[in-house]
């Protein structure tokens, strides 16, 4: 255990934590790994033993925001409703996620925006997951006979693309001052309907 007293998850998870402030505070252009272990009471070294460049720092910090976000994704598909509700229910949250973390954590929003847009590990794999929890909807609808016209992956990656206004990063970013909830549900009726 190094001389913090704490353990090396738990220099990790602090790490990110002070990375989260300190791009609060001067922007996320401004965070470095120097600063980052000054604050922790570490060497510069060994913080590079947990991440090894600021880029692998600040795809951690998206990505810990991302891992909670599925996690509330993933308790609306377990719910037992509707397939279609649910698949409603479950864009209105990522949409809301987004535009929220936009409006009220804006550095960290950009960070991640600039890892989403090199199509960085962490956001590919987010896009991988959040697929598979829609396909679990998708299917349920299949099942139910709600969603007839294609396979469940091609009625997955229709239901994305058509909502791209609505979770990609960038025009999350765009649109932030309207209000879009209704809209997106139009977007999905229709869809939804065309799918049927």
């Amino acid at each position: 255990m190094p001389k913090t007293g704490l353990t090396p998850a738990a220099i990790r998870d602090k790490a990110i934590e002070v990375t989260v402030e300190q791009m609060r505070r001067h922007g996320f252009d401004k965070v470095r790994l120097v600063d980052i272990a000054k604050d922790l009471g570490v060497s510069h070294a060994a913080l590079y033993t947990h991440f090894v460049d600021r880029g692998a720092l600040l795809d951690a910090v998206s990505e810990r925001w991302l891992n909670a976000l599925e996690s509330s994704l993933a308790a609306i598909c377990r719910k037992e409703k509707d397939p279609i509700a649910k698949i409603h229910e479950w864009f209105q949250r990522l949409h809301r996620a987004k535009r929220d973390k936009f409006s009220n954590d804006p550095e960290p929003y950009k960070s991640f925006h600039v890892g989403a847009e090199a199509l960085k590990p962490f956001y590919t794999s987010h896009l991988a997951r959040v697929h598979r929890q829609l396909a679990h909807m998708v299917g349920e609808a299949v099942t139910e006979k709600k969603l007839t016209r294609y396979s469940i992956d091609r009625t997955v990656s229709l239901l994305f693309e058509t909502t791209t206004a609505f979770h990609n990063p960038k025009l999350v970013a765009q649109h932030v001052h309207e209000k879009r909830e209704p809209l997106l549900k139009q977007v999905l009726d229709v869809a939804i309907d065309g799918l049927s």
